[in-house]
């Protein structure tokens, strides 16, 4: 493939993964740091195919700008007179259509959700630099032996606001059978279609032919009663016809499905859902890593597959964040504290290569200094109305935090300077009183009322002294994990800090604290004997996770156990790579 004959010199190839007319790809381990990658070349054929060049060059710049544990990362690209190719990582694991095949009957509740949170948390990475990735389905996602999913192949993906009607018709949403734009409630819709077939083992929506399978998608009701209760609500926020009625935020969906799964399954619905899904996962024996890589390429038709097996094969405290209001008190007004994130797109360059000329951007070659990493980090409640004493509030109107993270570089040496850019968002609502239904009545932000929403508190970090040297908490992996909250200090570097966009309004229409602004982190990474190389999660404060709930009926607040009000955090850490 490609032309007769031409690799990268700097591979060592170990098997072949798939073939077709239009690319093949191969497990290959780096000559010298001997990591094992996915690599897909372009066709010889098709070298000198524009279009087909222009896809294949395109379906890697749109995978550079996404860094995310649940979407498989790009190590390179390289395009020469001669050839063109991908490199990737190879993920130990199956795709979810060989596990749901396996089993030979429904994944239980507990499990399809967790499959659909995974994918959600690599869709909002996609979706959060403008990438929507128009062909989600169970042949694309691939489940690892812990349980843990990653999405792949990106070959039909576009950036936001782009139209086009490719996909796989079983999930394909209204506005791709009408050839509109597509957005990122368009992964969305694919998603639920999933969850739809996980749970029920029938894909929602089937039908003898193309044209009424069309009509189905675009005119039939949302197939909720196929579903558990529980779920009938998560299937029809996904399934709308309209993409403006969907959940189109998938953070925003996350929370909901973490609400649900947690009231009607426990809240230890993630840990028997992961569980079930690596079991199934590690009884199929598989022998080499799956290729974590677009399959638009190799094979005809958009969307197409491609075939393969899987692989079986400190110290310090930095400062405190908290979110709290305490009227009347010493708290001052809306959020207390500092937790954030930014999001933008990685960048890396790419050069069009026509025939004789050389375009490399490889990483995998040698530890170069580059590469932008992401973090996401919600702290909620799904039981607020436990929490705040409001018996019919919904759990769609709990406080929560939202801290997103941008750490660029992300690949880095001793002495390289990295910044951290955390954007924060709260919501505290305040002076609101619920009614049967959810009907919210605001009294406003003043109200000394003792039936509202009031005086109470949460955090990260906040059982540490604000005064603490501020700094960059790193957590090795291993052992750690990179969907982990570590408890356990580790590694701090000391890192400078700039606080801007500071606006905490009291919003009457939300009847609620809504408070934004973002933190600037400048740090400077260490010598090795402080800081070995290796990879780590990265965060600002320690630990990064829902902490320090608390309620108060007069000047003392007391302690609220976490348990007793859904109290959670997801999403997941930036990750460092530390190299010699």
């Amino acid at each position: 493939m490609t032309a007769p004959g031409w690799r990268l010199t700097d591979y060592e190839e170990l098997a072949q993964l798939g073939s077709g007319s239009q690319g093949q790809v191969v497990l290959a381990r780096h000559k010298t740091s001997y990591q094992v990658v996915a690599i897909k070349y372009l066709a010889a054929d098709l070298l000198n195919d524009v279009r087909a060049r222009t896809i294949f060059r395109d379906e890697a710049r749109l995978i550079a700008r996404i860094s995310d544990p649940h979407v498989a990362r790009l190590y390179g690209y390289v395009e020469t007179g001669r050839g063109a190719a991908i490199v990737m990582e190879a993920i130990r694991g199956a795709p979810l259509r060989q596990v749901i095949d396996a089993r030979g009957a429904p994944l239980t509740p507990e499990a399809a959700l967790a499959i659909l949170k995974g994918s959600l948390m690599g869709l909002h990475a996609a979706h959060s630099v403008g990438v929507v990735h128009r062909d989600y389905k169970p042949g694309n996602v691939l489940v690892q032996e812990d349980g843990q999913s990653k999405l792949i192949d990106f070959g039909v993906a576009v950036l936001a606001g782009q139209g086009g009607g490719s996909g796989t018709p079983a999930y394909m949403a209204p506005e791709q059978w009408l050839g509109q734009p597509a957005s990122a409630a368009t992964d969305i819709y694919a998603a639920t279609c999933v969850l739809v077939e996980c749970v029920t083992g029938a894909k929602p929506y089937q039908a003898a032919t193309l044209d009424d399978l069309r009509m189905l998608h675009l005119r039939a009701q949302v197939p909720v009663l196929q579903l558990p209760e529980p779920l009938q609500p998560i299937a029809a926020w996904g399934l709308a016809k309209d993409p403006a009625q969907r959940l189109a935020n998938a953070a925003e969906f996350i929370v909901h499905l973490e609400t649900a799964a947690s009231r009607a399954y426990g809240t230890d619905w993630e840990k028997r859902g992961l569980a079930v899904l690596g079991s199934i996962t590690a009884g199929l024996g598989l022998a080499v890593p799956l290729v974590a890589v677009g399959g638009a390429l190799l094979g005809s038709g958009s969307g197409a597959t491609s075939s393969g097996a899987a692989w079986a094969g400190g110290q310090g405290a930095g400062h405190a964040a908290a979110a709290g209001h305490s009227v009347g008190g010493t708290a001052g007004k809306g959020v207390l504290a500092k937790v954030g994130g930014a999001k933008g797109a990685a960048a890396i360059g790419f050069t069009a290569a026509a025939a004789g000329t050389a375009a490399v951007i490889m990483w995998p070659s040698g530890p170069s200094i580059g590469g932008t990493s992401r973090g996401d980090v919600r702290a909620f409640f799904t039981r607020p109305d436990i929490f705040l004493r409001q018996p019919y509030m919904p759990a769609s109107e709990t406080p929560y935090i939202d801290y997103q993270m941008t750490v660029h570089p992300s690949t880095v040496r001793a002495g390289t300077k990295v910044r951290m850019t955390a954007k924060f968002h709260a919501r505290l609502p305040i002076g609101a009183k619920y009614g049967p239904g959810g009907t919210r009545t605001c009294f406003g932000e003043k109200s000394k009322r003792t039936d509202v929403t009031n005086n109470y508190g949460f955090g990260m970090g906040t059982g540490k002294d604000d005064s603490s040297p501020h700094g960059m908490h790193f957590y090795p992996m291993p052992p750690v994990r990179a969907n982990e909250f570590p408890d356990n200090p580790w590694f701090l570097v000391k890192a400078t800090e700039k606080n801007i966009d500071n606006h905490q309004p009291y919003v009457p229409s939300l009847c609620a604290y809504d408070s934004k602004w973002t933190d600037i982190f400048d740090f400077t990474v260490p010598p090795k004997r402080d800081l070995p190389p290796g990879r780590y999660l990265v965060a600002p404060q320690h630990p990064m996770k829902l902490e320090n709930i608390r309620r108060s009926d007069g000047d003392t607040p007391t302690p609220v156990p976490a348990a007793e009000v859904g109290g959670t955090t997801s999403g997941h850490l930036p990750i460092v790579r530390v190299v010699d």
